[in-house]
């Protein structure tokens, strides 16, 4: 059977069908990020510019910092420390499932899971040092790359944002939620510069780490939203 491009190009780019544009969209999104990933990843493995530019920034920032800007910073770190996710991610399964709002409860429990899961297994398989003992603010025993406050960051909060925002209809309110959403989560990630626990690269691989995951929380829960308005009869887009 010979393939037809025409229709298969106009079965990606069906708007109200989820596995048309939807899909579409979700896909090359999430391989963006993972090829940004990948090339992220080889040249902290292999690029002598990248290493220079995370231990130039390092060194800068332990010479920039004072004591009110780590109070300030660690207490904005604390945001994304373990202890605190998985107390914000229970609360939040505990409120999803009482609302009975149970494709969130799953999509953000697979996002939070793959999150963490990838960063744990990539910290092993890369196995780069953290900076220097004499420039961390605090010792941190696992390893740097990718950092795990700026993956649960990215996707804790991230998927909280994204559901405030599936949940109000005022564009303005929406913008104002994104906005908090990406300032809390480039905040969390500048914390781990600033106190010097991670470099530049291990922030935006944990980032993208995190937004992966999140695509794919997303993208599920999504998909269980088009199949319910097929089942009521309905032809909402995203």
């Amino acid at each position: 059977m010979s393939f037809k491009i025409k229709p298969f190009l106009k079965k990606r780019l069906e708007p109200k069908v989820f596995t048309g544009l939807p899909l579409t969209i979700f896909i090359i999104v999430f391989l963006i990020l993972l090829a940004t990933f990948i090339g992220l990843t080889n040249a902290i493995v292999n690029s002598a510019p990248i290493v220079n530019l995370d231990n130039n920034l390092a060194n800068t920032l332990y010479h920039l910092r004072t004591p009110q800007g780590v109070k300030v910073f660690y207490t904005i770190t604390n945001f994304a420390d373990q202890i605190t996710i998985v107390i914000l991610l229970v609360l939040s399964l505990i409120y999803l499932y009482f609302k009975k709002e149970l494709a969130y409860l799953y999509a953000i429990i697979i996002t939070f899971i793959g999150a963490e899961g990838s960063a744990f297994l990539i910290k092993i398989l890369i196995n780069r040092a953290r900076p220097g003992a004499d420039l961390a603010y605090y010792l941190e025993t696992s390893k740097s790359f990718p950092s795990g406050h700026s993956t649960a960051a990215m996707a804790f909060f991230g998927f909280v944002t994204y559901y405030i925002i599936h949940h109000i209809n005022n564009n303005s309110k929406k913008s104002l939620f994104i906005l908090i959403g990406t300032i809390l989560i480039g905040l969390i990630g500048f914390s781990r510069l600033y106190l010097v626990e991670h470099y530049l690269s291990d922030v935006l691989g944990g980032f993208l780490i995190g937004g992966l995951w999140l695509v794919v929380g997303i993208t599920f829960r999504e998909r269980h939203f088009y199949t319910a308005s097929i089942k009521n009869g309905k032809n909402n887009t995203i």
